[in-house]
């Protein structure tokens, strides 16, 4: 099991505006031709100018990110049309940005997406659209937390609250939210709680018990960045109780926030060392959520970790896998993803069955799945798994390509507090290796 933290606007996009899309609107498959050159590319960029309504532009997006590859190099070259231009004669519009900027996210080309974002906010800005810069703002703060540009997030978010307007002054939540973000991701953690306890103290008494909850849950968010784990949990449990107990909220809607939370906080709990808790809330999310291919991957992930239950954990995740699979299915039925995509296994949940039958000493079996989840060019390269991949290596006896394999994983970016600590980890096995070899 690997843990991506990705922006919200990312995991928003794949929620709502590419995986999940309705059958009806969803663009049937095309099969592929020979690779478009980049004056194609650039004709195909400049044609999105033509997008008029947001239906549009989701389902333009969904239809470009059905080829990842072809997605990577229409963003590149589109990236480049831009920045060649400059701001005097920019030549894209509003939505065409948006969904260049957007398939920029998908495909992880930040520095992309930074511009797209950049040209769409100082547009939006200049139709002085409150709507579209609200938008425009949080997705672009998402890009440069993503990059570690936590100064300019702040700088930028800081700019917007100064400027004032009505439209401001009534998404100033949502903004305050975005550089309460920020600093805690910068590092701040003292100064991101002082601000959201402002905001408590600021709730008109009418709206309390309906928006507390969220104001909790920031601080736990705020908590957990700062590694403050202990605060963090007390906070998350806090905040599930108020969201059960919020008013004005259906309770369909309460649940599935509480939900969240506590799948969050199974997380949580496994960095504070607290096993038998995160197993536990993990069982109940199960029992409410049997489909859920999410909740057996991680339970099962979570026992074979800690060395626990080795038979249960192979079957958890193995019924992860096939959920996953007859998901793949549906989704290819109707015609919401291509056959390349159906065929491409979860390399999370790869990783998991690999590391179960490692941890059950089927070393053979588990390097299968461990290489196979590693080759993943965009989820495969976590250095959780590679460590996995290096472990079983070193079991087969092959300890020269452990070596290599360690060394790869180190030049792998940290995508979450806890890669800091297993990168640790690997700096430390991989020199008791190298100074085994050298005896």
């Amino acid at each position: 099991m690997t843990t991506r933290w990705l922006p919200a606007a990312l995991a928003a996009l794949l929620m709502t505006g590419v995986a999940l899309a309705t059958p009806q609107d969803a663009p049937k498959p095309t099969p592929k031709t020979d690779a478009p050159t980049d004056e194609q590319l650039k004709e195909t960029a400049l044609k999105l100018n033509s997008l008029t309504s947001e239906d549009a532009t989701k389902a333009k997006l969904r239809e470009l990110f059905k080829d990842k590859d072809a997605a990577k190099k229409l963003v590149a070259v589109a990236a480049k049309v831009l920045m060649d231009a400059g701001e005097k004669d920019p030549p894209f519009k509003y939505n065409a940005g948006i969904v260049l900027g957007n398939l920029a996210i998908l495909v992880k080309d930040w520095p992309a997406a930074e511009a797209f974002y950049t040209f769409c906010f100082a547009n939006a800005e200049k139709l002085q659209s409150g709507k579209k810069m609200l938008d425009c703002h949080k997705t672009l703060v998402d890009i440069l937390n993503e990059q570690k540009k936590f100064d300019k997030a702040e700088e930028l978010t800081k700019r917007v609250l100064d400027g004032g307007g009505k439209e401001v002054e009534d998404a100033q939540l949502s903004y305050m939210e975005k550089l309460i973000q920020t600093l805690a991701k910068g590092g701040n953690t003292d100064e991101a709680i002082t601000k959201i306890d402002g905001l408590i103290a600021a709730i008109d008494k009418n709206r309390r018990e309906q928006i507390l909850w969220y104001m909790v849950k920031m601080k736990a968010e705020v908590y957990r960045e700062g590694n403050k784990l202990d605060e963090a949990i007390a906070q998350y449990l806090e905040a599930i109780e108020k969201v059960r107990a919020a008013k004005g909220v259906k309770k369909s809607e309460r649940e599935a926030l509480a939900r969240d939370m506590e799948y969050t906080l199974t997380g949580v709990y496994v960095d504070n060392k607290q096993v038998d808790q995160s197993v536990e809330l993990l069982e109940k999310l199960l029992k409410g959520n049997p489909e859920s291919s999410t909740f057996y991957n991680d339970l099962g992930y979570v026992l074979a970790d800690n060395d626990r239950k080795l038979d249960e954990a192979e079957t958890l995740v193995r019924k992860a896998m096939t959920l996953d699979a007859e998901l793949r299915k549906k989704l290819l039925d109707d015609g919401q993803i291509t056959e390349d995509l159906a065929k491409q296994e979860n390399s999370a949940y790869l990783d998991s069955l690999g590391w179960v039958l490692y941890k059950r000493g089927k070393y053979e079996e588990a390097y299968k799945y461990l290489d196979k989840a590693s080759q993943d060019a965009e989820e495969g390269n976590h250095i959780e798994i590679w460590d996995h991949v290096a472990d079983c290596l070193v079991k087969l006896d092959k300890k020269k390509e452990a070596v290599e394999v360690w060394t790869k994983a180190l030049k792998l970016e940290d995508a979450s507090k806890r890669d800091i600590e297993r990168r640790k980890k690997v700096e430390a096995k991989l020199k008791k290796l190298q100074a085994e070899l050298a005896k």
